[in-house]
């Protein structure tokens, strides 16, 4: 200390009795809430919308190349390889380092393999870069699902699973017919280059304007908690499989309708492109314009209808999400007419909006708070899983069977899936909300104490400082 400061300048408030008149708590209000997640949603928006401009141009592509449904069943599948093997492990770093960093990490990386892709010279390169777009971009999903669960209440979490993952349609509206048209009028270059420079808005746009929802401070003081918890192991010692939600078996059965939802359309995707190109006469604008409406249905659905979950449970909506799916896949196996599958597809793009977030909410509802990340990880790797399965699987059978049938088998998975819904889970049950009210009304009775306990403090302070006067005054 500098002899010249005294004691009062250093600390001007010491030896005063300060009366605090509100307490300032670390819950964000709904305006906060809105504002991050829409900011979130914006930047993920305009990724997928980068994402949805590439997907006509790779079938056209890989046929310049000299390749057809196998490589771009390979390319697809390697894609969703290394996020099957990537999610886990990123959803675990986002629980422990904070959310932002993995958000920034898969929009850069996005932006770099449409990059990449431009000067690709061969299919083996464009696998290659492909796979490690994948791996890099897996911590997104499990990240941004994390910023829900860290500022959303369990009973509006639908709601709000339901925007964030509108904006990851939105690239299914816009993407796909302008990365047909930017093709048809000026080559292959084009749809790469917009998707990179939309790519690098995303993470300009994330990098300044999305804040970190859990910082060091709150991790520091979850492992606080529990240390001096004698029930709950430190969190490096935690295991995946001790961290799974319980029962089990209805989280690996959302797992696994996860998995449906993921391989009925990966499944087909390879096939389709082709059919719609090579059986149907179709122009990479028809097939943009087919898969931006599924795209459009998504948003709007999502947007307005991802709350139904919260008011109706998410059982019955996961069923009638995949019941409204199944209309896409035996739809394209009996129309051939453009206008039909427009309107399959606008159905089927319904049935995604409803059972996507109320799955997601799911898992959410039944997973520990300090490990939703990681969770929300495996949940993406059973996605992943069903984008590995469905492409290999078409690559082996697709030159043995009719489009239709690949079509077929599809819808009877999506069958399966239904039944499963309606058969196997049960409601989560409200255990937050019962642990909110619980810590809500925990707290109130601690500040309460801590009011009467503060009046006494002051009131002895005044006393003591009352004597000392008299005593040092004239008796």
């Amino acid at each position: 200390m500098n002899n010249s400061e005294s004691l009062p300048e250093l600390f001007p408030n010491l030896g005063k009795i300060i009366v605090a008149t509100r307490v300032k708590t670390d819950q964000p209000d709904l305006k906060q809430i809105k504002k991050v997640i829409i900011l979130l949603a914006c930047s993920v928006g305009l990724m997928m919308t980068g994402f949805g401009i590439i997907l006509p141009v790779f079938a056209r592509r890989l046929g310049e190349l000299g390749s057809g449904v196998e490589a771009l069943g390979f390319m697809t599948m390697s894609f969703a390889l290394a996020q099957l093997m990537a999610a886990p492990f990123m959803g675990s770093l986002a629980d422990r380092f904070g959310r932002r960093p993995l958000i920034i990490l898969s929009l850069i990386s996005f932006t770099l393999a449409n990059v990449g892709f431009l000067w690709a010279p061969t299919i083996k390169i464009f696998i290659i870069i492909r796979f490690f777009e994948g791996a890099l971009s897996a911590g997104l999903f499990p990240a941004a699902m994390g910023v829900v669960a860290d500022m959303v209440p369990e009973k509006d979490r639908g709601r709000w699973i339901g925007i964030l993952m509108g904006s990851y349609s939105a690239g299914f509206i816009f993407g796909p017919a302008m990365g047909g048209a930017l093709y048809d009028f000026y080559g292959f270059e084009a749809p790469f280059a917009v998707s990179a420079i939309l790519g690098f808005l995303a993470f300009l746009s994330a990098s300044f304007l999305v804040p970190e929802t859990r910082s060091a401070l709150i991790r520091k003081r979850e492992r606080l908690e529990n240390l001096r918890n004698p029930l709950e192991k430190p969190e490096i010692k935690i295991s995946i499989i001790s961290s799974l939600p319980r029962p089990k078996y209805i989280f690996f059965t959302l797992l696994f309708l996860n998995f449906i939802s993921a391989f009925a359309f990966a499944f087909i995707e390879p096939q389709m492109i082709f059919y719609f190109y090579d059986d149907l006469g179709w122009s990479t604008t028809s097939f943009g314009f087919v898969v931006g409406t599924f795209g459009m249905a998504m948003v709007v659905s999502q947007l307005f209808l991802g709350r139904l979950s919260d008011r109706f449970g998410r059982k019955p909506i996961i069923f009638i999400g995949f019941i409204l799916s199944l209309s896409f896949y035996f739809g394209l196996a009996i129309t051939k007419v453009f206008a039909m599958a427009l309107l399959f597809a606008f159905i089927a793009g319904i049935g995604d909006a409803l059972k996507g977030p109320a799955l997601g909410a799911f898992v959410l509802d039944i997973t520990k708070k300090r490990h939703q990340s990681r969770i929300m990880g495996l949940k993406e790797s059973s996605l992943a899983l069903g984008g590995v399965v469905g492409p290999a699987l078409v690559a082996v059978i697709g030159s043995r069977v009719k489009p239709q049938t690949i079509f077929i088998i599809a819808g009877i998975i999506v069958a399966l899936g239904a039944l499963l819904s309606i058969v196997v889970l049960k409601e989560p049950k409200k255990a937050q909300h019962k642990d909110d009210n619980t810590v809500r009304d925990l707290m109130e009775k601690r500040e309460v104490a801590a009011q009467a306990g503060m009046r006494g403090v002051i009131i002895w302070a005044k006393t003591i400082k009352k004597k000392d006067k008299t005593s040092h005054g004239n008796p």
